[in-house]
Formats: structure tokens, C-alpha cells, sequence
């Protein structure tokens, strides 16, 4: 644990270089933007920066999208308050209260409310992360091809979580179209060619980057094209909200609300979204202003916003450990790593030790960021808001076609994007998330490989991944994240008509 929290220290210090924090603060500028703005997210986000990181070293590749990560979730409740249209899914519940208070003329303070709590739900997650991080990583270690295999195959199973909760079949079938599109190419063991139908631009795979690109920025695009939004008339009105007095009187909530969020976060496969519900309930049924939310108080954003940043650091912790990430960013920021050539997973502290410490540096050089970018950023963005949508998005569109195009220089990259595209808008149209078939994407080789090694092993015996008590366990895992959401409907199947 000592030697954890001196990598951290050093890792710290290097990325207080200049170029660094410039870096950071470009990303977070950039994922405060585009949380503001509706139709787009982090997963979005992540997936448009990280073919522009490829110039740069890993380390700072990998702080400027944990910088944007961390702005885009600040970032969507600039919107939500301002609009009532929230920037991200996780600030849905910020708008509760959010607009309520713009309209009395104290959106300044309600967003001045959201960036401190936001910091210090960053806080919370970050000290979660460092101290479970070497616990999980320690377990993991004792992992072998049979753990590995189940360890995908949870992947799969908690891509239910990433449906809507009454439809949870959707994200299984969504995590095995990944699977089928994994297979793609020539496999490792024997090189034979799989799914390739004579083209040799798929003997390689899929290209990871073109796929997320479509899934997630065509129906952006599309959907941004059909959102209407009106600047809130009063506009941001004085900022005069004793900010500290605030923080001091409502320390216990804050630590509730985080705690929910760390927790959630760190569910494979829940989300930010799902956390920041559930700490505005919580402050609903607990908090002294429970009965006046829904009216405009600071609690009903100061909940939501806690929870959904702490969520990040119980998010990002079983994707670099475990290679299960606990939301849909997490899923897309996973794929970036891999193509950095880092391999999140049980094997990523013993080849990568300095990843997780660096991770742990970025968070907190983010929440500093968050507030003195969230300050700068937040009347401009009053401006910002008022561009039409299909500007905005024109640029948007440049941005997935030059990602596509500029990982191999290949018109056939732009295509697979175009492709994937008209996929992820029908997916979007039909409720089928896209952010599993990208899951099953990244986890499809791991579980390939291992399922073909584990048999080679035990000489086709299948007694193989039965035989070990981790496996046992991974096992079990499995099967409550398949009956888990099955129990959930059966026992309340109108659940997905309730209106929180």
C-alpha cells in the first residue's frame, strides 16, 4: 500500500509538467463542452479523442480522456440546469431542481452548487479507487485461463445492466453481436481466417476505433439534429450561494451521496446514470429538503452531481483490474488503452504498475481542473448553447469521419464507420444499447483465446473450468448477474413503465 501511494506521488509530479496539465485542461475544456451540449456524452467524447491522442505519450494520452471523462459529467449539468435538457444521462436527475432554480434567477449558484460537489464526489471516488485498487489487483493475480475465460463471460453477463432494466435480454444479445464481430479475422492459434468473406481488409478485425465511432457519433449526430432547446430567459442570474458553509453543513449527505455513487460505480455494467438516480432518491427520502424537491432546492442537484462523479472512480476500478468496466465510458476508455497498448486487467499492474497510479494522479488534477474550468467555461456556455444544433454537429461529423480515416489511412475504415452508423441508429431506435456489442468487441479475444487454451490444456476436458475455486466463484458471479435482472422482472414487470 506505501509503495502504491509513492508511484502515486511520482506520477503526481510528472504530470505537473506543463505540456500535462495543458493537455488535461484542453480535455477537460473539451469534455465540459460536450457535457453541455445534448446528444453528447463521455462515451462519445472518449471515443472522438482518443484517435488525437495517438501523437502524444501513453501517460498523457491517458490523462487527457480521464480529463474529458471527468468534465463531460460536470459538463451535462450546465445544461440540465440551464435548459432543462440534460447534457449527459447522469444529469437527468440534476434537472429536477436544476431548471426550477434557473427559473427563480439562481442558476449561477445552482451550477456553482454542481462543479463543488461534483469536485468533491471526485474526491470520494478517487480515495475508493486507491485503496481498493491493490486489493483487487493482489486477487487477480491469481487468475489463469479459466478465470480469464469467465471473466469475459461475466463481461457478457452484466451487459444486461446496460439495457433498460426491464428489457435486460437486449444487452446480452447486444454483448454477443460484439462477440460475433470479435471473431472477425484471422485467429491466433491457427490462423484461419473467420468471417473475413474474401476481403482482406478484415483479416485483421474489425477496427475498433471506426466501430465506436459509428455506434456512437452517427446517431448523436441524428438525434442532436431533432433536439429543440431554448436558453433559459432569466440566463444565469447572481452568484452569491455560501459555497464552504454549504459543504460544512452537509457533509453527511455529501459522503451519502458519494458513497452511493462509489458503490454503483463499481457495479460492471450500472453507470453513472443509475448512481445519480439513486442518490437523488436517497436525498428525496433522507434529506431535510427531501419534501421541496422537485421545487428547486440545492439538494436535488447537489445529490445527483456527488453521486454521478464518484461514480467514475468505482467505474474505471474493475475495467483496469478486473477488464470489466463498470459503465458505458468506462467500456469505450478501455478500448482506448487497448489501443495504446496497455492491457486493463488481472496482468496490468504487473506489466503496467504505473497505469492505476497515474489514473489516481489525473482524477485529482481533474477535480482541481473541474472547478477552475467549470468557473471559466460556464457563462460562455450560455452563448454556446444558443448555436444551432446542425453547426454544432457538422463539426461533430468531421470529427468521426477524420477518427475513422486516421487510424490506418483507409477509405475501407470510413466505410466499416458508415456501417456501424446506420447499426448503432437502428440499435438506438429498437433500445438495443450499443455500448455492450462494443464490450463483447474488446472482451471477445480474451474469451476466444482462453476458451481454446484451457481445452488445449486439459487435453479437451471440460472438467478444466470447473476444477478451480476461483473459477467457482466467477461461476457463480455469472449466474446471479443472468438471474439478477430476471428476478427483478419477474417480480415487478411493469417496472419499466414506473416514471421516477
Amino acid at each position: 500500500m506505501l509503495e502504491q501511494f509513492a508511484i502515486l506521488g511520482r506520477e503526481f509530479c510528472t504530470l505537473l509538467s506543463p505540456m500535462n496539465l495543458l493537455l488535461q485542461f484542453l480535455g477537460m475544456a473539451l469534455g465540459v463542452i460536450m457535457g453541455s451540449l445534448p446528444g453528447l456524452n463521455a462515451t462519445l467524447g472518449i471515443a472522438l479523442l482518443t484517435p488525437l491522442t495517438f501523437a502524444v505519450p501513453t501517460q498523457y494520452a491517458l490523462a487527457v480522456l480521464m480529463a474529458l471523462y471527468v468534465g463531460v459529467m460536470f459538463g451535462g449539468s450546465i445544461s440540465a440546469i440551464l435548459i432543462n435538457i440534460p447534457g449527459t444521462g447522469s444529469a437527468a436527475a440534476t434537472l429536477l431542481d436544476g431548471y426550477p432554480l434557473a427559473k427563480k434567477g439562481q442558476a449561477a449558484n445552482a451550477i456553482m452548487v454542481s462543479r463543488w460537489t461534483s469536485a468533491v464526489g471526485n474526491i470520494w471516488g478517487l480515495i475508493f479507487f486507491l485503496l481498493c485498487a491493490p486489493l483487487l489487483s493482489a486477487l487477480a493475480l491469481n487468475f489463469s485461463s479459466p478465470e480469464y475465460f469467465w471473466l469475459g463471460i461475466m463481461g457478457i453477463a452484466v451487459c444486461g445492466s446496460f439495457a433498460s432494466p426491464d428489457m435486460p435480454v437486449r444487452g446480452w444479445i447486444s454483448g454477443l453481436i460484439g462477440l460475433l464481430i470479435a471473431f472477425i479475422g484471422i485467429e491466433d492459434i491457427h490462423a484461419v481466417a473467420r468471417f473475413t468473406f474474401g476481403r482482406a481488409e478484415l483479416f485483421t478485425g474489425v477496427e475498433l476505433i471506426s466501430a465506436m465511432m459509428g455506434f456512437f457519433g452517427i446517431p448523436a449526430v441524428i438525434s442532436a439534429l431533432h433536439t429543440k432547446q431554448e436558453v433559459v430567459a432569466e440566463q444565469l442570474g447572481k452568484q452569491d450561494f455560501p459555497i464552504w458553509k454549504y459543504l460544512k453543513n452537509q457533509f453527511y449527505h455529501i459522503f451519502r451521496w458519494s458513497a452511493i455513487g462509489v458503490w454503483i460505480g463499481a457495479l460492471p455494467g450500472v453507470g453513472e446514470n443509475v448512481a445519480s438516480f439513486l442518490a437523488y432518491a436517497d436525498a428525496k427520502k433522507h434529506h431535510p429538503d427531501g419534501p421541496k424537491m422537485g421545487t428547486g432546492v440545492y439538494a436535488g442537484v447537489a445529490a445527483p452531481e456527488t453521486a454521478n462523479n464518484s461514480a467514475i472512480g468505482g467505474a474505471v476500478l474493475p475495467m483496469l483490474t478486473l477488464g470489466i468496466p463498470g459503465s458505458p465510458p468506462a467500456a469505450v476508455l478501455m478500448g482506448a488503452l487497448m489501443l495504446h497498448g496497455l492491457r486493463p486487467g488481472p496482468l496490468l499492474p504487473t506489466e503496467n504498475p504505473e497505469v492505476i497510479p497515474q489514473i489516481g494522479a489525473t482524477l485529482f488534477i481533474g477535480t482541481i481542473l473541474t472547478l477552475i474550468v467549470g468557473a471559466l467555461l460556464t457563462r460562455p456556455m450560455v452563448n454556446v448553447l444558443k448555436v444551432r444544433p446542425e453547426i454544432l454537429m457538422a463539426f461533430v461529423s468531421v470529427l468521426v469521419v477524420i477518427g475513422s480515416y486516421s487510424m490506418k489511412s483507409s477509405i475501407f475504415d470510413v466505410k466499416t464507420m458508415i456501417i456501424f452508423g446506420i447499426f448503432g441508429y437502428i440499435c438506438d431506435k429498437l433500445d438495443f444499447n450499443p455500448a455492450p456489442i462494443v464490450l463483447g468487441m474488446i472482451l471477445g479475444p480474451m474469451i476466444d483465446f482462453n476458451l481454446r487454451r484451457t481445452l488445449m490444456l486439459n487435453s479437451g476436458n471440460l472438467l478444466g473450468f470447473v476444477n478451480r475455486p476461483l473459477s467457482l466463484v466467477l461461476i457463480a458471479l455469472i449466474l446471479l448477474s443472468f438471474a439478477g435482472p430476471l428476478i427483478k422482472k419477474f417480480k415487478n414487470p411493469q417496472a419499466g413503465e414506473v416514471v421516477a
